[in-house]
């Protein structure tokens, strides 16, 4: 899984404490369901065959929130218990193959979404996330990763909607108004990797150079952003297959946007659903760029699918190997420069992490998502280094050869890459693995040896000591914010000479917005020139992040970037612009009137919100239309970010209206955390303002009590 931030959230990946069930192995599953979107509900039929050695009372499965109506072993009804979280079953008496047969009724609370509006009008959606919460909550399965079933999959929905789950689709049986698409896995995997998704989509088809069919998936009627978005598909795959040195090991390979989703993307086996924000146009491709993405998740079809983690102590072979050959996938296609300043910037996280104390072990379960992710793909660069490109390409077969379709744990890896190398790797995971402390001294030795514009940049940072002209006033290190670790306040910075030779030296632009965004305001006249001169967007976001004068000039190069081909630096040229020239509001907002809500939401909230405070501008009606515009952002119908960054504006401008607090109300339940805990602060913050009960009262009538306890609990205390 590729979160969208990394220090946003903790990946724990526990295993249940029950563990295996010695005796019983689980070889097959057909799943059929029924999701009912009126009633968020899942109907359903699940038939297991599993081989019994005789030496249980019980055998159990997980379970959640459902009602069992029907449940056979061999044909014949069993006896059985269910508590709301496992059903347990009376074991059969004689050991061999079974089959097992349950008929349930699934409330999922979580892991299975409804998106938009209820029944199959309109662009609704219905998608599974299984990671972290397991797929328990809509079938009978497994909240154990060491689990594995060959799993096949049919899903019955509306007629007129695509349905995408892991496999091959092997037919669609058409009844009336629904459509049954079955699909067919041919190996076993780890429950929580099943997916499916029901939607409006239309999809490109290819082949990887191996052979492996590839469909790309978008909402009807976006086929021109979805080429955009998937352009490098076909050559991460090829590169991922060639680099890692084994065939891709799933029938096939998928890739669907969905509405509204958790993360940046998710890797279910063979079928990978990701954050259609990442859908762009071209100008949008300037400030999300899914690269990463496909790479990182394609990258978990072998480590985490292929061989799955025995328990969250392990993490690091899902986490750090995915970011590591998704830094490696970027390198290729983007050039290795813009990998080892990625790198440099991951770097600076982790050493920041580790001088605020909060250092992390890759072998604890409970490390975030910056020490599996980030820690972990330093690590396995660590090892490269260590040992060399052949034994360890070497190794990483072995490992994958070894534990394919089963489960591995570090322990085991390190053996597979000690015999690979021939020496002992005991120094490497006390470093890189036990130690809390990021090794930073050794990965900036490793970056200064590889590409010259680091060495060039280290440098220059390295003597602002002793330079003896200028002074940085609290700048920081780059444009990220992992970067500004690095800032220097109150030390002698560079002369002009310096930063101009510094400037020329390299024009690669992840370093020259290095150097705007540290010495950007020592910059003197002829820089300024120069570096207002690079058109990229990544130099211009750093430029954009520094104190600038409002002096003819500036304002004249900000007026350029009015219409840049990025809506991140629209946004923040227009709020600068009409912040420092009050006379000139209106001429700016009239330039940037026609940005479209759907590709450029926060740009379109902005321009709301300062055309109702630019005086004059519009007539009480239009007015209204607007701020109305603005209010309507903040419902279910927008994506999570879009309401977030509505309800942030509504608040600053003390205009949130009746419908916006209901809104609120309602994302307290959010099945996105981050979206949830945003909206439980702001909440908290407005009922201390305004502490009326009956106003809250009100507000809330509709919620359900059970479900928004959050709410009422918040209203009981006033």
């Amino acid at each position: 899984m590729r979160t969208r931030c990394l220090p946003l959230m903790l990946m724990c990946f526990l295993a249940m404490a029950r563990g295996q069930q010695p005796g019983v192995d689980f070889i097959a599953g057909t799943i059929s369901i029924l999701p009912e979107a009126s009633d968020h509900s899942i109907r359903g039929t699940v038939h297991y065959t599993f081989h019994f050695a005789g030496k249980a009372d019980s055998i159990y499965l997980d379970a959640h929130n459902m009602e069992i109506h029907r449940l056979t072993v061999d044909g014949q009804p069993a006896t059985f218990t269910a508590n709301g979280k496992e059903l347990a079953l009376v074991a059969p008496r004689d050991p061999g193959q079974h089959e097992l047969r349950i008929e349930y009724l699934a409330r999922p609370r979580q892991t299975v979404y409804f998106i938009g509006p209820e029944g199959d009008g309109g662009d609704s959606q219905i998608w599974t996330q299984g990671q972290g919460k397991y797929s328990s909550h809509w079938v009978p399965s497994f909240d154990d990763m060491r689990e594995k079933v060959v799993f096949d999959l049919e899903v019955t929905a509306a007629r007129g909607r695509e349905v995408i789950a892991n496999g091959v689709l092997e037919e669609k049986r058409n009844q009336g108004d629904r459509v049954t698409w079955v699909y067919d896995m041919e190996q076993p995997m780890s429950s929580y990797l099943l997916a499916f998704a029901i939607g409006r989509y239309d999809s490109i088809g290819m082949q990887s150079a191996s052979g492996v069919p590839i469909a790309l998936y978008y909402p009807a009627g976006r086929r021109a952003d979805a080429r955009r978005t998937y352009r490098h598909t076909d050559r991460v795959f090829n590169f991922l297959e060639r680099e890692i040195g084994v065939p891709y090991p799933w029938q096939n390979y998928k890739q669907v946007p969905v509405r509204d989703f958790m993360y940046a993307g998710m890797e279910n086996t063979g079928t990978t659903f990701f954050a259609d924000s990442y859908l762009v146009d071209s100008i949008g491709v300037n400030d999300r760029n899914y690269l990463n993405v496909n790479a990182h998740e394609l990258a978990h079809q072998w480590f985490g699918n292929l061989v799955t983690e025995t328990d969250g102590g392990q993490h690091w072979l899902h986490e750090g190997f995915a970011t590591y050959y998704a830094y490696l996938a970027e390198g290729h296609i983007l050039g290795e420069r813009e990998m080892y300043w990625a790198l440099y910037r991951s770097a600076n996280a982790l050493k920041q992490l580790s001088r605020d104390g909060s250092g992390e072990s890759l072998l604890d379960p409970g490390s975030g998502s910056l020490t599996f992710y980030e820690k972990g793909a330093w690590a396995l660069l660590a090892l490269r280094n260590l040992v060399g490109d052949t034994a360890f390409r070497e190794g990483v077969r072995s490992y994958l050869h070894t534990y394919a379709f089963g489960n591995a744990t570090v322990d085991g890896f390190l053996e597979v890459m000690e015999r690979a190398a021939g020496t002992s790797l005991d120094g490497f995971r006390q470093q890189w693995l036990e130690g809390k402390d990021f090794p930073y001294e050794a990965a900036i030795s490793h970056l200064r040896e590889r590409d010259a514009s680091l060495a060039r940049y280290l440098d220059l940072i390295s003597g602002e000591a002793g330079s003896g002209e200028g002074k940085v006033a609290g700048a920081g290190d780059d444009h990220a914010a992992a970067e500004r670790d690095n800032a220097v306040q109150d030390v002698a910075a560079p002369g002009q000479e310096v930063l101009l030779n510094a400037w020329e030296a390299f024009d690669a632009a992840p370093y020259r917005a290095a150097l705007a965004t540290r010495y950007g305001a020592l910059f003197g006249p002829e820089l300024l020139e120069k570096s207002r001169a690079d058109s990229r967007p990544e130099v211009q976001k750093a430029l954009l992040s520094i104190p600038l004068p409002n002096d003819p000039g500036v304002q004249a190069w900000l007026e350029g970037l009015l219409d840049a081909p990025s809506y991140e630096i629209r946004e923040a040229v227009l709020y600068r612009l009409w912040s420092g020239f009050p006379d000139r509001r209106a001429e700016y907002l009239d330039r940037t009137a026609d940005n479209p809500l759907i590709q450029a939401p926060n740009l379109k909230q902005l321009w709301w919100l300062l055309a109702l405070l630019t005086e004059g501008y519009a007539d009480p009606e239009t007015g209204r239309a607007y701020l109305g515009n603005l209010r309507g952002t903040t419902g279910p119908d927008f994506d999570r970010e879009v309401r977030e960054n509505g309800f942030r504006l509504l608040h600053q401008a003390d205009a949130l209206g009746e419908e916006n607090l209901k809104d609120l109300l309602g994302a307290t339940e959010h099945h996105s955390w981050q979206f949830r805990k945003f909206a439980r602060r702001l909440l908290d913050e407005l009922i201390a303002a305004r502490p009326e009960r009956g106003l809250w009262q009100s507000l809330a009538q509709g919620l359900s009590r059970e479900r928004f306890k959050y709410v009422y609990n918040k209203i009981e205390e006033l």
